[in-house]
This record gives C-alpha cells, structure tokens and sequence, in this order.
C-alpha cells in the first residue's frame, strides 16, 4: 500500500474515528480502485486520477450488480479520500465533486413481533435445562442483543467491567468511540452473572475481560454472531435480511410502539442524527395502516 492511502487510514481511524469495519471497507474499496486505474488506463497514480476515471469505476460496479447501497458507500470512500488529499494540499481539484450517488431503494428496518421473540426466548430458556456452556452464552446473547438494542460489534467489545450492577447499567462504546450507557433490569443482570458463574463452572480460561466468548476462552467475531442468532430467527419467521440487527430494529420499534419518546430511544440507540431513529417511525405508522384498513369499518 502506497504512503498517501497509508496516512488515509490513519486519519479516518484516528482524526474522524470511523469504526473499525468502515476502516477495513474503505481500505479494501482503495484497493479495488488502485487496481481498476492500473488495468483499465494503466494509471498507476491514485492521486491524479480524475473524474471520468472514477465514473468509469462506479459504472462497472453498477455492470457487475453491485448494489446501489454498495456503490454509494465506495463512492463515498472516494469523495472521503479526495477531500483529505484536497485539506492537505496535497491535489488542487477534487475529482468526485461531481460524482453522483446511484439512488437507494427506501428499506424498512425488519424487526420481529414480541411474541415471536417471545416464543425464542422460551425454547432458549428450556435449553438451559442441560447445563452446557453455549446454551447459557447463546440465551444470554440474545437477550443482551434484544433488551440493549446492540450493535453486532458494541455486544462483540462489551467487557464485564462495563456493567454496573449497582446502577443497574452498561456502558457501550459506539460509533466515533462515543460513550454511551443503556439501563439494564434485574432479570439481566441475574442472566449475566448466571453465565458468568457458568463459564467458571466449565474451567473455562478466557483470554481478556470480553463477557461474550468461545469455548476455548476467545473473544466471539462477527460471522459467529451472525450465524448464531439467525439461526434462532429462522425458527420464527422466513423474513430475508434477518441477523442481530433485527433484534437491535426490534428494540427500537418495540419501544416506539409503547410509547417512548423517539428522543431517548435516540440516545438508547447511539444514534448521532434524530433522522436514524426516525426510520422507525415509517415502520409503526406502515403497521398502523395495515390495523386501520383491518379493522376500521367500512362505510
């Protein structure tokens, strides 16, 4: 990797504090783009590139079915990288000024009904009964994910020293390393501490303060996450699209529909923009559309 990338990366990673996937995807989207230069116009010089180079990228990305939400956040690597090399003077023009995004298709957060969630929370629970590791740290993971409203990589870095117990709290780092703290109730806390005392029933050594860990004591990583609790998702329901943040989405929506102000669902969330949160107020009021034609009478 050239040195103008390299200083890049520590900018966003550093300077802007962009999360850690977003870090790995704008380094992979560079790399991509450094190779199309070189293969399709023997340029060899990012820097220099200009905009009819990079409109030749994002169109075959659109030709090779990337999705639009794919080439908009690639598009965005790019606008990102030529704005820093602009601030440090480093190029006079910025070739992605006039670049413009592909339209993304409006989606619904896909959340799951309470009662379907219910219904995994019952059968996770009677799994208890057999007394192994995974059933108590899966159980206790999906709870986690639906009570806190997590995200996949916030439940990953949660540490045990984060919990407050007395305050009946976790503190959760988010997005930008902003800090953040989620009330917590009392079946929670006996749920944690119940699979904490399991993993010291099973001689389990972990590897660092992590609550949410593997067998063999290391840290859990995404694709395990995932897999986990789709898997539990499916047993419920055939939406497509679903994984942890459905439970995040459920959270959100669940609370909304009882009454919570969209404000401190905001802050529960992390979100740094109201209009994050206010998605979920498209996904209430298509339910109440569908109850009103139900059951409204006709004339």
């Amino acid at each position: 990797m050239d040195e103008v990338r390299k200083r890049f990366l520590n900018y966003i990673q550093y300077e802007k504090r962009l999360s850690k996937n977003t870090l790995i995807a704008y380094e992979q989207d560079l790399n991509q783009f450094s190779l199309f230069l070189h293969d399709n116009f023997q340029h060899e010089d990012m820097p220099t590139a200009n905009s009819s180079m990079i409109r030749s990228w994002t169109i075959s990305l659109i030709e090779k079915k990337d999705t639009a939400t794919t080439v908009n956040r690639k598009i965005s690597c790019l606008k990102s990288f030529y704005k820093f090399l602009l601030k440090n003077g480093s190029i006079l023009q910025n070739p992605t000024s006039k670049i413009i995004r592909p339209k993304t298709p409006k989606r619904l957060p896909k959340d799951i009904s309470a009662g379907k969630l219910h219904n995994i929370k019952d059968k996770l629970e009677l799994s208890l009964a057999e007394d192994n590791f995974a059933a108590r740290r899966d159980y206790t993971m999906f709870m986690t994910f639906y009570l806190c409203g997590l995200r996949r990589s916030e439940l990953i870095d949660m540490q045990w020293q984060h919990i407050d117990p007395s305050l009946k709290q976790i503190s959760v780092i988010g997005k930008g390393k902003k800090q953040r703290f989620i009330p917590i109730n009392s079946q929670l806390i006996e749920l944690l501490y119940s699979y904490k005392q399991e993993i010291s029933d099973q001689n389990i050594i972990a590897e660092n303060e992590h609550v949410f860990i593997l067998k063999n004591g290391k840290q859990l990583y995404p694709n395990f996450v995932y897999r986990t609790i789709k898997k539990y998702l499916l047993e419920v329901t055939s939406q497509k699209g679903i994984g942890p943040h459905s439970l995040r989405h459920s959270f959100a929506t669940h609370l909304l529909n009882e009454g919570a102000e969209l404000n401190a669902i905001k802050g529960l969330l992390g979100h740094s923009s109201l209009a994050s949160t206010q998605v979920y107020t498209h996904s209430s009021i298509e339910k109440l559309k569908h109850i009103h034609k139900l059951s409204h009478p006709k004339s």
